[in-house]
């Protein structure tokens, strides 16, 4: 079985899987051969690039599948179309979301201890500089309170922190469970983003989310905050954060995920003194990714024995319409 890693993105991926598909060919190629190479296929595991339907209606692949959880750049609509399996990793079947919650707390601790300028500091020969601050008695304020938000809100709450969240659907025994003592819906946003020392995006991407931290949040945080995303780019309005920091209305930023990725090296944002950017890894763990790849090796192997994969976003409607099929052909 011939399987496409679309992009030399996540290089570890396709290692992991051929030690675990030994008897299958694995492919990677760079993004702009994907329509070229998509086309004589199995499997496609698109990675970050974006399967357009003039791939999905021309590639001979009759599986999809995600090495992870984030689906935004597949066209399932046009997949379920041509009868094509989509399928995923969610997040509370591997650690992805205690990697992530890690990762966030990576950011926070290196914006709050002006890591950089250790760097600098240790460079120049610069000893008891720059003087840093601490998380504790802090205030974060989480945005998505799902797998990922629950994870790194306990880990605040460990470390001292006062943790807030805005989420769709109040559940006071879930919020209290992970230590959050205060949330509010998505009108209560700014509101609450005006006493945060760190406002965290761990939310999914939607049409309601997409450029949710932008001007207003920006004009709300105090001077002394910091915004981080590890959640998915657009979220964050790129433009708005740049101006918020040139003009210093907020203290910095800490960026796992950009609007364009792989991000262009002309990003503005990754010159900034105040940004600490990592080259979206905060789900990037030995341990995550050995659990990701026996989800995509096991459900690769039954796709293979004629099986339905687990994790499959469109298995129903495929269901659905060869019992519509079914029903069409009696008659």
């Amino acid at each position: 079985m011939k399987i496409l890693f679309c992009g030399t993105t996540f290089p570890r991926a396709p290692e992991l899987l051929a030690l675990l598909l030994p008897e299958d060919q694995i492919v990677n190629c760079h993004s702009e051969h994907v329509k070229e190479l998509g086309l004589g296929v199995d499997v496609i595991i698109p990675l970050m690039h974006r399967l357009e339907p003039e791939l999905i209606e021309r590639t001979s692949a009759r599986l999809i599948h995600q090495w992870g959880v984030g689906l935004e750049g597949v066209d399932i609509p046009a997949a379920t179309a041509r009868g094509i399996l989509v399928c995923n990793v969610p997040g509370d079947v591997t650690v992805n979301a205690d990697s992530t919650a890690e990762h966030a707390l990576l950011l926070m601790l290196g914006l709050s201890r002006r890591i950089h300028e250790c760097f600098e500091a240790f460079q120049k020969g610069l000893w008891g500089a720059p003087v840093g601050d601490i998380l504790m008695g802090r205030t974060a304020l989480i945005v998505g309170l799902g797998r990922v938000g629950k994870a790194l809100a306990s880990r605040l709450n460990a470390l001292g922190m006062r943790v807030e969240a805005i989420r769709r659907t109040p559940d006071p025994d879930a919020e209290a469970a992970c230590g959050v003592v205060r949330a509010g819906s998505l009108s209560d946003f700014y509101k609450f983003a005006q006493h945060a020392d760190f406002v965290v995006s761990t939310v999914s991407l939607t049409d309601q989310t997409r450029d949710l931290f932008s001007e207003p949040l920006f004009t709300a945080m105090k001077p002394t905050a910091y915004v981080i995303n590890v959640s998915r780019g657009p979220v964050v309005n790129e433009k708005d954060l740049l101006r918020a920091l040139q003009d210093k209305r907020i203290a910095g930023a800490g960026l796992d995920v950009y609007a364009q990725e792989p991000v262009n090296q002309a990003n503005p944002l990754l010159s900034m003194p105040n940004v600490f950017a990592t080259p979206h890894v905060a789900g990037a763990t030995e341990l995550n990714y050995k659990g990701v790849g026996k989800v995509v090796a096991g459900n690769i192997l039954a796709f293979k024995s004629g099986k339905v994969p687990q994790y499959c976003v469109n298995r129903g409607i495929l269901e659905q319409r060869e019992q519509k099929n079914d029903t069409s052909e009696k008659n």
